[in-house]
């Protein structure tokens, strides 16, 4: 009489590699990173309420730019590859409440901007309650320490 003979085990689950960004949304990142850049030099170097030649009202151009950024990144958070270190809606909080985590996560998701090749995901993402967390009590201190105002 023979023993039967177990079934083999599965492989183990390796790390999940997410593949690199294609030419098209690489694009459209390296863009979007330009025009948050753009709008956010516009928006310090813009005179403040109290010199002289400020009116105090949002010029044609501020509206362009805000619209044209923040519209652009989320289109790009909702419509493009899953995120890699967070969900969309902590990336949609984050960017929402602090304009800098624009920048982060157009350079640094679903790969980063500069790596060709597949990246391996981390075991957890920050999740969307999270991100609305950090983005309430951080966003505005931080806001604050980078403009001065």
């Amino acid at each position: 009489m023979s023993l039967p003979s177990a079934a083999p085990l599965p492989p183990a689950p390796g790390p999940r590699l997410v593949p690199p960004s294609s030419r098209a949304l690489l694009t459209a990142r390296l863009v979007l990173v330009v025009v948050v850049l753009a709008g956010a030099a516009y928006a310090l170097t813009r005179p403040g309420p109290g010199e002289p030649s400020a009116t105090g009202a949002l010029g044609v151009l501020d509206v362009l730019l805000s619209v044209a950024a923040l519209g652009g990144t989320i289109a790009v958070v909702a419509g493009w590859p899953e995120p890699r270190l967070a969900t969309r809606w902590a990336w949609f909080w984050l960017i929402a409440y602090f304009w800098p985590a624009a920048l982060v996560f157009l350079l640094l998701e679903p790969t980063p901007a500069w790596r060709r090749g597949p990246v391996r995901a981390p075991r957890r993402r920050l999740t969307g309650g999270w991100g609305f967390l950090l983005a309430l009590l951080l966003g505005t201190p931080l806001i604050a320490l980078l403009t001065g105002r």
